[in-house]
């Protein structure tokens, strides 16, 4: 009986390890008003394809809530003081450009100025699951976590536009130390 139960994972431990490496998305909490204002994860490969779907599995928590993880049911998207778990296909070092983006009929609802009620875009992030710089162990990547925040302009107001980085944004970097810096035993 231990043998047939066995069977099933060595046939499905290839497929999971492919998807070994996990990348987590953050996206601090801002105002209520753009708290609210969703935008959707896209992944290409280096080819300019579209792989978001069949390169990547996800799950999402909320970080008043960061151990229940749900899977995703249908799409990616991410709100104010959510983290998605993206699960990539790294098995061959692969290259991916990460972005973000809101269209304008998922902006409209919210009372926001009408300047920002169009389609928002975001900076693309190059993720290469085999390059690690300085590092022994070329086999493992230490980034674990990158940011996703709405870009402002000078005076402080936001501009319909998502930055997405592997450093956290200035004015979260005090305020919650739990993500941006070292745990300390």
């Amino acid at each position: 009986m231990r043998k047939i139960f066995l069977l099933p994972l060595l046939l499905l431990s290839p497929i999971f390890s492919s998807f070994a490496n996990e990348l987590i998305i953050y996206r601090p909490q801002n105002s209520d008003n753009i708290n609210l204002v969703r935008c959707w994860v896209k992944i290409e490969d280096m080819d300019g394809n579209d792989v978001t779907y069949t390169a990547a599995r996800a799950a999402y928590a909320y970080m008043d809530r960061p151990k229940e993880l749900q899977w995703y049911q249908r799409s990616f998207f991410l709100e104010g003081g959510m983290a998605c778990h993206l699960y990539l296909n790294t098995s061959k070092g692969e290259k991916y450009r990460i972005s973000v983006y809101t269209p304008k009929k998922h902006v409209e609802d919210f009372p926001l100025p009408e300047n920002l009620r169009t389609d928002w875009d975001s900076t693309v992030f190059e993720y290469d699951s085999s390059k690690i710089e300085n590092s022994v162990d070329r086999d493992y990547n230490p980034l674990k976590v990158v940011f996703v925040y709405p870009s402002a302009d000078e005076n402080w107001f936001y501009t319909p536009h998502w930055n997405i980085d592997y450093k956290a944004p200035t004015y979260l970097r005090n305020r919650d130390p739990q993500f941006t810096k070292p745990k300390r035993e």
